[in-house]
């Protein structure tokens, strides 16, 4: 093997201590705790992922089925049945989405790429800025690059991962 080609099989990536993981490489911090509302979570993916898929071509971030409620601000009746477009549409804060269904898509210079959700939650705020500067997820996914705050149903912070534990999870993976 010549060092060119060792070098391609190695990617660089950082994990940080504050905060947790899941399985599928998406990365949470929690933002408040509320009694009446519950946990709100800031997630995003993580360095690891970002690295492993290549450059990032479009985000598609969690939006409603429908947008039938907001007709109103609609004046062509053929728009009634379309699909929202994330956060580019009215009514994605506070949408819910079930386990395992899709939360957000990653379309890269490799192909596509589905992240389900890993728990029940709602959709507080999308990050609009991501579907339309998708590069901000491989520029800086800790940061700018973040992709909705959400407050799940039931998420036990230990069913996480520590940024230990997910390192040690990359390892087997």
């Amino acid at each position: 093997m010549t060092e060119e080609q060792e070098e391609e099989d190695y990617i660089e990536f950082k994990i940080l201590d504050d905060r947790f993981y899941s399985k599928d490489h998406l990365w949470f911090i929690k933002l408040e705790s509320d009694e009446e509302t519950g946990d709100l979570y800031k997630i995003g993916v993580s360095d690891f992922l970002q690295a492993e898929l290549g450059d990032m071509i479009r985000v598609v971030l969690a939006q409603p089925a429908s947008v039938d409620e907001y007709d109103e601000f609609s004046d062509s009746k053929e728009l009634d049945d379309q699909v929202g477009t994330g956060a580019r549409d009215a009514g994605v804060s506070g949408h819910e989405v079930l386990l395992d269904e899709t939360l957000v898509t990653l379309r890269t210079s490799n192909g596509r790429h589905i992240i389900d959700a890993p728990v029940a939650c709602n959709i507080v705020e999308l990050n609009g800025e991501v579907e339309d500067s998708p590069e901000l997820v491989n520029e800086d996914p800790y940061g700018d690059g973040w992709l909705m705050n959400i407050r799940p149903n039931e998420l036990d912070e230990d069913e996480l991962l520590s940024h230990e534990e997910y390192l040690t999870h990359l390892y087997e993976v």
